[in-house]
């Protein structure tokens, strides 16, 4: 078989796979109907299956909750449209939601769902709850605020994972403050990973600052409209390489910030031109791409633009330094570009192609700023 045909055969399968897995929840959904009312019906599944007592309960919890109350998801499933994992994201995500509530997120996650990864759906149905729930959203995140904790997990081989359960905008400032000061110290001549590094500086800060910790900046990229910060608008915000976040947050984080204006495109949400004649992107340029990009560009690819390298579609000289001729690739797929036979071009400034070493073609459109979906 060639590439051509093993890309055909496993995307076949998978909806192969998807078709049998939706099959077995109207089963199993079908099922805990018709033995409603009965004690320890599902003792007799687990014994079956092999399944742990918790995980049949979870099971059978997902699979009436898709037959009843999101049942467009379901049927995506069978036909192949979506995967298990989607699935279970919009489940997820719309269990604590009415069933009028669901249908919405339902009908505007799955009208975009083609073509996106697993992540960015959960991006996206995230954004749709803020929008269609707000004030839910907003009673469920002070919930979770009251519930945050700490503690350690005993591992394998003498090691342990040490975990802090926190608000969104805290744990995001902790993890970039580990990050900063674990490349300001790491050097090519380390014996440690940088994963080690990072793990190493959590460990320092907690058991003895070091004074050369103390001073470091860190700083969080947001993402809000301007109505939104006026208070004219509940629309969410978005806070670079965590996703979508509420127009309260946003604005409580916009209290103490440094603003840069971006203009964007009203009807389709993308960030307008920028452009430079100088070989290194300047501050400007770089803030503008990363906005733009959002995350690498390469297909399903979800690593922040902030945290990737902004690479010359057209190499420079021959290409410029512009909007139109940058974009955000994490190091890994940045050296997929370069090293390997894959071909990238960027038709319009944002919309990058790409063809594969065995012929393929994929696209990535322009994320707008603000990703939701249009109101019904």
């Amino acid at each position: 078989m060639d590439v051509v045909e093993v890309l055909d055969a496993l995307a076949y399968h998978e909806k192969q796979v998807a078709y049998h897995q939706a099959q077995g929840l109207w089963i199993l959904a079908d099922y805990a109907l018709a033995c409603e009312g009965e004690e320890f019906f599902d003792a007799e599944i687990a014994a079956a299956m092999h399944w742990t007592s918790a995980w049949t309960s979870h099971q059978i919890a997902l699979a009436l909750d898709l037959a009843s109350k999101l049942p467009r998801t379901l049927d995506a499933l069978e036909k192949g449209e979506i995967d298990l994992y989607k699935a279970r994201v919009l489940h997820d995500s719309t269990m604590p939601l009415s069933a009028d509530l669901a249908a919405q997120v339902e009908e505007r996650v799955l009208a975009r769902a083609e073509g996106r990864t697993g992540a960015q759906v959960r991006r996206l149905a995230s954004r749709v709850v803020m929008r269609v729930d707000p004030d839910g959203h907003r009673d469920r995140a002070e919930t979770r605020k009251a519930q945050r904790c700490t503690g350690v997990d005993p591992q394998a081989d003498q090691m342990a994972r040490l975990w802090a359960y926190l608000p969104l905008e805290r744990a995001a400032a902790c993890y970039d403050r580990v990050d900063t000061i674990a490349r300001s110290v790491y050097t090519a001549e380390d014996p440690r990973t940088l994963d080690q590094v990072r793990a190493d500086v959590v460990a320092d800060l907690l058991l003895a600052t070091p004074d050369k910790t103390s001073a470091v900046k860190v700083e969080l990229y947001v993402t809000v409209s301007a109505a939104t910060l006026m208070g004219l608008s509940e629309q969410p915000g978005e806070l670079a390489g965590y996703g979508p976040i509420t127009a309260d947050l946003a604005r409580e984080l916009a209290a103490d910030a440094t603003w840069r204006r971006l203009l964007t495109d009203p009807v389709t949400g993308e960030a307008l031109e920028f452009g430079t004649s100088t070989y290194r992107p300047p501050a400007k340029l770089r803030r503008f791409v990363w906005v733009r990009d959002r995350t690498c560009r390469f297909p399903g690819c979800m690593r922040p633009a902030h945290k990737s390298e902004l690479d010359h579609t057209v190499p420079f000289p021959q290409g410029p330094t512009s909007e139109a001729n940058l974009g955000a690739f994490c190091g890994y797929h940045h050296k997929v570009k370069h090293r390997t036979a894959w071909e990238v071009g960027q038709p319009t400034p944002g919309r990058f192609q790409f063809r594969s070493p065995a012929g393929k073609t994929y696209r990535r459109e322009p994320e707008p700023v603000f990703d939701d979906p249009p109101p019904f």
